[in-house]
Formats: structure tokens, C-alpha cells, sequence
């Protein structure tokens, strides 16, 4: 059972679960094509940070938006987004808040043995490159 879906849970809630999961896919993007073409508006939708900023290691070089992850083992709004220089030479990270597009629900659980506890679970399809330690991971 979880405090977004119960027993007694609405409708409305799963469609709201739904939602927020599809919204977290659209979010962190499939990045398949990871040579974003300078100057041209980013898949992610964004053109804050450092979209676009000019590389100092080569003239002509710019920074583009290549990945973006969960950057948090806590906050589910928290995801990191990593910028690389067209030229090969850098690569940045930067964290950005999507409240509207969270990756995961923290919720409440019970063991095996009927204990209680916390725990972030992660929406279908999103990838978290530190999943085993998000609180209560592996538990039964």
C-alpha cells in the first residue's frame, strides 16, 4: 500500500500517479542523439544554465545538453543534467528542480515481518544511476 495508491484510493489518484510518471519520462528524454545540434533548441525544452554557453577550449566549441538523470538519492524533484563541450573537452553537471516532473514517489510501506518504513520508488522506465541507495531499497 502506498500513500499515493491504497485500498481506498480514487481514481483520480492512479491517473495522477500516471501522469506524473509520463511527465518524468518526458523529462529526463531518451537522449538518443547525443550530438544536439549547436543552436538549435535543446529536447529538453530548456534554455536556462548552460545551454549553448561557448567552451573556452576551442573557438566555435558550445556546451550541449546531453543527459539528464536523477541527481538525488532524497529529493524526487532533484534531477542532474550534464552538459558536454561539442569539441570533446569538458563536460558539466548541473542540478535543476522539476517539481512538476518528479522522478519517483516517496511513499510508505510494511515488511515481511509487518514493520513500517520508508520508501522512494521510482516511476516505470525512469533510470537512477544510484537506485540502491534510495531509502528503502531491496526491502521485503
Amino acid at each position: 500500500m502506498t500513500t499515493q495508491q491504497g485500498e481506498d484510493a480514487t481514481a483520480g489518484t492512479a491517473v495522477d500517479e500516471k501522469e506524473a510518471a509520463r511527465r518524468a519520462l518526458e523529462a529526463q528524454l531518451s537522449w538518443e542523439d547525443p550530438e544536439q545540434e549547436p543552436g538549435q533548441p535543446c529536447p529538453c525544452g530548456s534554455s536556462d544554465g548552460l545551454h549553448g554557453e561557448e567552451c573556452d577550449c576551442e573557438e566555435g566549441a558550445v556546451l550541449i545538453h546531453t543527459m539528464r538523470i536523477p541527481g538525488s538519492t532524497e529529493d524526487v524533484t532533484l534531477w542532474e543534467d550534464t552538459f558536454a563541450c561539442t569539441h570533446g573537452c569538458n563536460e558539466y553537471i548541473e542540478k535543476v528542480t522539476l517539481p512538476e516532473a518528479p522522478w519517483g514517489v516517496r511513499e510508505q510501506a510494511v515488511d515481511r515481518r509487518g514493520v513500517r518504513y520508508e520508501r522512494i520508488r521510482l516511476f516505470p522506465g525512469i533510470v537512477h544511476g544510484q537506485e540502491e541507495l534510495l531509502p528503502g531499497f531491496g526491502e521485503r
